[in-house]
């Protein structure tokens, strides 16, 4: 029979391994009480009837009852969902594919690209609450007329009177609309950073190749820059692809914690629902908002997997 022979360790040895496992060790424990134990709770919270703790369908009752036969235009989870699906859209189907091209014009040194790409900057630099405070200096503020002059004398756009007097968040029919425009606006800009350094990768002499082959500017973007790049730009797209019906487009900031006008979206009706829960714990319902969490879940899951696949066979990877 063969013998087994054990290492011997130093004592020195030994008290690096014990140092380099409780290092390993924290973030274990954090993720096992911070990230499995909050979601195996939260999973449990929506079966569980309120007080009594007894098993129930009660919580997903009233998650179904919300998006099929609520009237409430405001909260209803359906039309949420819609909304937020509409700015997913703007900012990924929309504005992403011109923040493509608009950050390979600036990767190929077109004329005044080092201040294109300090103004693209901003927007990631500068936080949300001072976007937004600006934006609803300029869109919501009934001082302020130059943007309602604009639409009104450049598109004869006919605004209702509620927009002439709070500005255009300040009524239904303008607030949402004017949230996908802010939304798109801000999608140009979005990720350009990331984009650039994917660029960046190409080796110069294959973007040499593409030229003596006779491929002019843009034929360079879509034969050899976007085949280059795609792992890094759908791998951007599959973490968006994760808020498909939870985006929030800054909502609670826009509106002062209400979501009024039309304009509660998925992602802001959820931090509404743990805010509301935050103030009020001893009479908060915590199953029907982890109901919600697991409706949304199931809905999302699929949509996640199968655009991952789509993403991977738009455009085949090339290896550089």
């Amino acid at each position: 029979m063969s013998k087994f022979r054990f290492k011997h360790y130093s004592k020195f040895d030994r008290k690096n391994f014990l140092f380099v496992y409780c290092l390993i060790l924290l973030p274990i424990i954090q993720f096992l009480m911070f990230w499995v134990y909050v979601h195996i709770d939260s999973f449990a919270l929506a079966f569980q009837e309120r007080g009594t703790g007894a098993f129930t369908w009660n919580n997903f009752v009233s998650v179904f009852n919300n998006i099929f036969k609520s009237k409430n235009t405001e909260n209803n989870i359906g039309l949420m969902m819609l909304r937020s699906f509409a700015l997913w859209s703007i900012s990924n189907l929309l504005a992403f594919p011109i923040a493509l091209a608009s950050t390979y014009v600036l990767f190929r040194r077109v004329v005044g690209h080092y201040a294109f790409r300090v103004i693209f900057s901003i927007s990631g630099i500068v936080g949300a609450v001072i976007w937004v405070s600006l934006l609803k200096m300029i869109f919501n503020s009934s001082g302020n007329k130059i943007v309602i002059y604009i639409l009104e004398n450049w598109f004869n756009a006919k605004l209702p009177a509620k927009a002439l007097s709070d500005g255009l968040f300040g009524a239904k029919e303008t607030a949402f609309p004017t949230l996908c425009v802010i939304t798109f606006l801000h999608g140009i800009a979005g990720g350009s950073v990331i984009v650039t350094g994917a660029y960046a990768k190409i080796p110069p002499e294959l973007m040499e190749a593409a030229k003596l082959d006779g491929l002019d500017f843009w034929g360079s973007f879509f034969h050899v820059a976007l085949p280059c790049s795609w792992p890094t730009i759908s791998t951007l797209l599959t973490i968006a692809l994760c808020s498909i019906l939870v985006a929030d487009g800054n909502v609670y900031l826009y509106t002062n914690g209400s979501g009024g006008n039309g304009m509660s979206t998925m992602g802001f009706y959820l931090y509404y629902l743990t805010v509301q829960i935050s103030n009020n714990p001893a009479t908060a319902d915590y199953g029907y908002p982890a109901a919600v969490g697991i409706v949304v879940s199931l809905i999302s899951v699929p949509v996640v997997l199968l655009g991952r696949k789509i993403i991977t066979k738009v455009i085949p990877t090339v290896e550089v």
